[in-house]
């Protein structure tokens, strides 16, 4: 079934002293692009949550919002890191040898607990299976965003199909239309070219017959007809696609803006013109909705 690009998934699970919180926004984009925004201590998992999205969306913009949160009771462990403590010891040291034991003391205990870098809280490791539920989490959300965007695709492909319909009528009624333009041309040329005689002479029928002719030849669109005809029937099966169809609809609906746009180049009528200015329209209708298509 057709999909739309918007969407919108979340889940949450836990672990532990853990939660996970992840949360999926999709967009239109002309091609497929996963953005993923995770803890800095949790970005070893930012691979395979972008497989994961990629393995079913197409096309489309997602965003990828991860949270991790600790419960308060979570042990936390204290870290000293030695090398850099006893380096500004040594640095007193220095200090003392080279300018005396005033400007020089060895820091104490609290004073070196103040020196950024040298003592740090760190949480305590995540279980081992931690980023697999992390993964699950995120394809919970990942089913609920396809399921929106699945749900919006039926409305939009439905409504697809109603424009399609109006633009297969407009098409039918200027193919019925056609060959009588030619016949009301040489009765205006006819009714003209008298009225300049003013009942003179006759009217020429051969050269009426040879210009009409050329304007019948000039403003011929049945060629145009079939193909906006055939292009219709591709766009109404595409619409029934379980593929994602996006770049396909677009093509098709260029080829069916320029044959309408031919065929007001040769419209020679004022009803054949208004009804191409309609199928215009919804043409215009139909790429807007298609540009949502994956």
């Amino acid at each position: 079934m057709l999909r739309s690009m918007t969407g919108y998934g979340h889940d949450s699970a836990s672990l532990g002293t853990l939660t996970f919180t992840v949360e999926m926004k999709s967009v239109n984009h002309r091609y497929s692009e996963v953005v993923c925004r995770l803890p800095r201590e949790w970005g070893h998992a930012e691979d395979r949550l972008r497989r994961l999205v990629q393995s079913r969306v197409k096309r489309g913009r997602v965003d990828v919002a991860v949270s991790v949160e600790r419960a308060g009771t979570a042990a936390r462990q204290a870290v000293v890191d030695w090398p850099l403590a006893e380096a500004y010891i040594d640095a007193a040291k220095r200090l003392s040898e080279r300018f005396g034991e005033a400007v020089g003391r060895a820091p104490t205990a609290a004073e070196l607990l103040s020196v950024p870098g040298v003592f740090s809280l760190r949480e305590e490791e995540a279980p081992d299976d931690a980023e697999d539920v992390l993964l699950a989490c995120a394809e919970r959300a990942l089913e609920r965003l396809m399921a929106m965007r699945e749900t919006e695709g039926r409305f939009l492909a439905a409504d697809a199909a109603v424009k399609l319909k109006t633009i297969e009528a407009a098409v039918a009624r200027m193919r019925a239309m056609a060959p009588s333009v030619a016949a009301a041309y040489r009765d205006r040329l006819r009714e003209r070219i008298a009225k300049l005689l003013g009942g003179e002479a006759p009217v020429d029928e051969d050269r009426l017959s040879a210009e009409v002719a050329y304007f019948a030849e000039r403003s011929a669109i049945d060629e145009e007809l079939t193909r906006l005809e055939s292009h219709a029937a591709q766009f109404a099966a595409l619409l029934r696609e379980t593929e994602p169809v996006g770049r396909k609809l677009d093509f098709l609906l260029q080829e069916m803006n320029r044959e309408a746009n031919t065929i007001g180049s040769k419209a020679n009528d004022a009803e054949l013109a208004a009804i191409v200015v309609d199928v215009k329209a919804e043409l215009e209708k139909l790429r807007e909705q298609t540009q949502n298509f994956e």
